[in-house]
């Protein structure tokens, strides 16, 4: 319980404060002390503020991150994943049995690097996936992109290439009709939709 100072105690002080020099300078002291105690409180109080805030801003970044990169692997990554599953299925009831897919593999030769979305050594699979082909110019674009694939693959195992993929999630008539006839004159399997709904088989 804090004591009250009565007028007497209080005007004592001040005349000993007014007359005693080594008093006042103790009592300075003190009272600066106290005011800067306080404020070294209040700063560290605000320090513990600032780091809480901070930390809650790096768990929003990591959760922001990690969003992103979900985002990317289900928009960049799951129609190729769909599909090679799709094929493993596909090939299975065709007499391949335990084919393993794989996906987004890099394949290095003669001092070259070609990343592949589609490949499987047993049998010799080279696919190529995309999700968009709406003109005539980007199916031979797609076409090119996966026989060149197909061609590097043939000189690292010197065989040929056994069952070559092009999946499309969507595709304009023009270029539809242009890889019919491709597919019949290369012997690719092209397959359209992301429901993989339509299948033209090499002839």
């Amino acid at each position: 319980m804090t004591q009250v100072l009565t007028k007497e105690e209080k005007e004592k002080i001040l005349r000993t404060l007014e007359e005693d020099k080594e008093f006042r300078y103790a009592i300075a002291g003190l009272i600066g002390m106290r005011e800067i105690l306080e404020r070294l409180d209040k700063i560290e109080e605000g320090q513990q503020k600032l780091w809480e805030g901070q930390q809650e801003l790096w768990k929003e970044v990591k959760g922001l991150r990690k969003n992103f990169e979900q985002l990317g692997r289900a928009v960049g990554m799951t129609l190729e994943y769909y599909t090679a599953a799709f094929l493993e299925e596909y090939l299975s009831e065709r007499g391949y049995e335990g084919v393993r897919i794989e996906v987004g593999i890099k394949l290095r030769h003669m001092g070259k690097t070609v990343e592949v979305d589609l490949f499987c050594e047993n049998p010799l699979l080279v696919g190529e996936v995309t999700t968009g082909v709406t003109s005539l110019e980007d199916a031979k674009r797609e076409l090119d992109k996966l026989l060149e694939r197909v061609d590097f693959v043939k000189k690292i195992y010197e065989k040929d290439v056994t069952i070559k993929i092009l999946a499309i999630a969507n595709v304009g008539a023009e270029a539809a009709d242009f890889l019919r006839e491709m597919a019949g004159k290369h012997g690719i399997i092209v397959i359209v939709g992301r429901e993989m709904k339509e299948i033209i088989p090499e002839r």
